[in-house]
């Protein structure tokens, strides 16, 4: 009998290795079955479309030396370095289990100075589409309002008041379901009138119909304010009122203090001992005064610069105002605001507030109601600046994106954001981000502490504060510690398909800083007719070559950041967790 090709204990052996492949090859299908199903989530994931929601948290002092990231030499600059394994010391344990790698970013800026990371992240160029809207509305506006005769068309909606931070009369309607603290998603403002104290007085609403039954003769007036500093804060000095159809001075008085002064503020007030020693009225009776019988009433626009200042120094809430340094723009567009000085030399080609004495307020109402007179004959696009960019936030609006700014500020960096919450505690944004995230498309953040701790800024403090000593800067370890806790518990908190975006915007800018006030200095002291020579100057404040070098070095350096991305996927099976990048 023939033998079998393969019998024997050479065939055993083949069928021993048959049957291990075909066990091997089960094992293999099941781990690409689990690998594609993995696949797909991930895929989902990373279609735009599949995208829920969006977070992007700004998180300045994180930096490459904190996280122990070393760029390869060999590899371009903007390309992503690995994040190695955290280790015991290291506080933001939570960035090495979340993200893989950290992208370089740089700000903006020239070769001495870095611009506004966040300004940048948040405008983006304007689409051919919007232009085009644009430039019909404008032309719209030019040929219906070329010339405009009435001066209420400038007046801001109570939306446009609160923005600006005005105290409006209690008798101003608020939508329905808005308190005095809440977000009004409808409108798309934030009411954040200060507190008042029994000082404060409001307009008295007048009849909407006089005895003959029409509207009461509109006045507009335009007022301006000089503070002194006090040991209670910022009072009241001098006040003045120019009547806009005659352009004469109706109203004008010094104000005696209520508190001992600090600072006359001569330079910018004009006031001074001497000139206050003078003043009989206070400011209750200034107040008594302006809301007599035939002064002041709710029909009344006042006009005037960053008047919610004057009007805030008057401790007056009123609802009608015009506000030349909204309806005038800066350069740069909102939410940016021009100065009075400048806006006068650059329309009116005139110079104010040139006296070494200080400002005079009777000259700084008398431009206000200039400007609205040029305003009023030259159109409502008089004074504005066409620009190519325009706010991310204004875009989500208009696709119908809702959206929310979160931290310090929100109100003038954010102001077309659906949802605003200004705080400037770290664990109150945190728990305002985790709120906010599942009514919104989109939520920006910007968390400081950690900056405040480093000492490469200070929270912003009141004129009233600077007299008193600054709180310490937070702990570095806690603030570190707080800080990798609430991003472990954010992203906890994310629902699936959540791109979660950390940005550090720039490193650390205090030597950047510090150069660049020595340049100013040296300039200041060698430029125009009445600079010095060098051998005037000591040698330790001159600015040289090796300076210059090491101020553009400096610059590069503060420009350096960081940015991480990842996206959360569903909590079940084997897509659990979170795609990294």
């Amino acid at each position: 009998m023939a033998s079998t090709p393969g019998a024997g204990p050479a065939s055993k052996k083949l069928k021993l290795e048959e049957d291990g492949a075909g066990s091997s090859e089960t094992q293999n299908k099941a781990e690409r079955k689990k690998a594609k199903k993995a696949k797909k989530a991930g895929s989902k994931a990373f279609n735009p479309q599949n995208i829920k929601h969006f977070v992007v948290l700004q998180i300045t002092g994180i930096t490459h030396e904190r996280l122990s990231l070393n760029p390869s030499p060999t590899l371009p600059r903007a390309y992503p370095i690995g994040l190695p394994p955290a280790t015991d010391a290291e506080h933001l344990k939570s960035l090495h289990k979340l993200f893989s790698h950290g992208c370089p970013s740089r700000a903006p800026g020239d070769q001495t100075r870095m611009h506004s990371a966040l300004s940048t992240f948040l405008n983006v160029p304007v689409s051919a589409e919007e232009k085009v809207r644009r430039v019909k509305e404008r032309n719209k506006q030019q040929s219906n309002l070329a010339i405009v005769n009435d001066p209420s068309v400038f007046v801001l909606t109570p939306a446009q008041m609160s923005a600006n931070g005005y105290t409006l009369p209690s008798y101003i309607e608020l939508p329905p379901e808005t308190s005095t603290d809440s977000v009004d998603e409808a409108t798309n403002w934030v009411r954040l009138s200060p507190k008042r104290d029994e000082s404060w007085v409001e307009t008295p609403q007048a009849p909407l119909l006089d005895l003959n039954g029409k509207p009461p003769k509109q006045k507009v007036w335009a007022l301006d304010c000089e503070m002194i500093e006090t040991t209670r804060g910022k009072e009241l000095g001098r006040i003045s009122i120019v009547d806009f159809d005659s352009s004469c001075v109706i109203f004008d008085s010094l104000v005696k203090p209520t508190n001992p002064v600090t600072s006359y503020l001569t330079q910018y007030s004009g006031l001074s001992e001497e000139l206050l020693s003078k003043a009989t009225l206070t400011l209750a009776d200034i107040q008594q005064k302006l809301l007599s019988p035939g002064m002041i009433d709710s029909w009344t626009i006042l006009v005037g610069h960053s008047l919610e200042n004057d009007l805030g120094a008057l401790k007056l809430a009123h609802p009608r105002v015009i506000d030349t340094s909204v309806i005038y723009h800066h350069t740069k567009g909102p939410p940016a605001k021009p100065g009075l000085k400048w806006l006068a030399q650059k329309w009116l080609g005139k110079t104010i507030q040139a006296s070494e004495g200080g400002h005079d307020s009777r000259e700084d109402a008398t431009t206000c109601v200039e400007l609205l007179k040029k305003k009023m004959h030259y159109g409502v696009n008089f004074g504005r600046f066409d620009h190519d960019q325009e706010s991310i936030f204004e875009v989500m609006t208009r696709k119908d994106k809702r959206s929310a700014y979160i931290g310090a500020g929100a109100n003038v960096v954010a102001s077309k954001a659906t949802t605003r919450v200004d705080c400037d505690n770290d664990v109150e944004i945190m728990e305002a981000v985790i709120s906010n995230i599942a009514t919104h498309d989109v939520v920006f953040a910007r968390l400081q502490q950690l900056s405040y701790a480093l000492e490469w800024s200070t929270p912003f403090r009141p004129r009233s504060a600077l007299d008193t000593p600054a709180a310490p800067p937070p702990d570095l370890n806690t603030t570190l510690t707080n800080l990798d806790s609430a991003i472990a518990r954010l992203h906890a908190s994310l629902p699936a398909y959540t791109a979660l975006c950390i940005f550090t915007g720039h490193s650390d800018p205090r030597r950047m800083i510090e150069l660049n006030k020595r340049k100013s200095q040296w300039d200041n002291l060698t430029r125009g007719t009445g600079g010095k020579l060098p051998s005037e100057i000591p040698k330790e404040e001159w600015w040289t070559a090796q300076d210059g070098r090491n101020l553009e070095d400096e610059s590069e350096r503060a420009k350096k950041g960081l940015v991480f991305f990842c996206i959360t996927l569903p909590k079940a099976g084997a897509s659990a967790g979170a795609n990294k990048a």
